[in-house]
């Protein structure tokens, strides 16, 4: 993989199919092609991911490679960083955070035997809550991707 140094620049949030081109290249681990994106994407014609991507260049977003591939800049864009791509799946950080948080008081009041009902019920309660905003951020992305 080869690592260019991007110029940080105040990006706008891609919507629509730029934006699943974006999270396409944030979830990969290697540079991809136009032609590997148009598959990966399901778009018919090689031109309009090559728009998308002049696009997003232009906003700092994508930067292109010695060799022609495209690769994105990870840090410039404050959408990415509420999300961990999995599975090239963006799960907003909020819920396996929650979760480890929970699985650590429950095993910490198995192991300890002191079970405070008060500990559990407010652990119960904030999971909840970061579910529900996590599920929020996930309509946020669906919503952008639909524009």
């Amino acid at each position: 993989m080869v690592k260019v140094m991007a110029k940080k620049k105040s990006a706008t949030l891609p919507t629509g199919t730029a934006l699943q081109i974006y999270l396409l290249l944030v979830s990969s681990k290697e540079p991809m092609g136009v032609r590997e994106i148009q598959n990966k994407i399901g778009l018919k014609s090689p031109s309009t991911v090559k728009y998308h991507l002049d696009r997003l260049r232009r906003e700092g977003l994508v930067f292109q490679t010695h060799d022609g591939r495209y690769a994105a800049v990870k840090t410039s864009n404050p959408l990415t960083s509420l999300y961990l791509f999995i599975s090239n799946s963006p799960v907003p950080r909020l819920i396996p955070a929650s979760i480890s948080f929970a699985v650590f008081i429950i095993t910490y009041s198995i192991l300890t035997q002191q079970i405070d009902p008060f500990i559990l019920g407010a652990t119960t309660a904030f999971v909840l809550y970061v579910i529900i905003e996590g599920t929020r951020l996930r309509k946020l992305i669906r919503f952008l991707l639909e524009k």
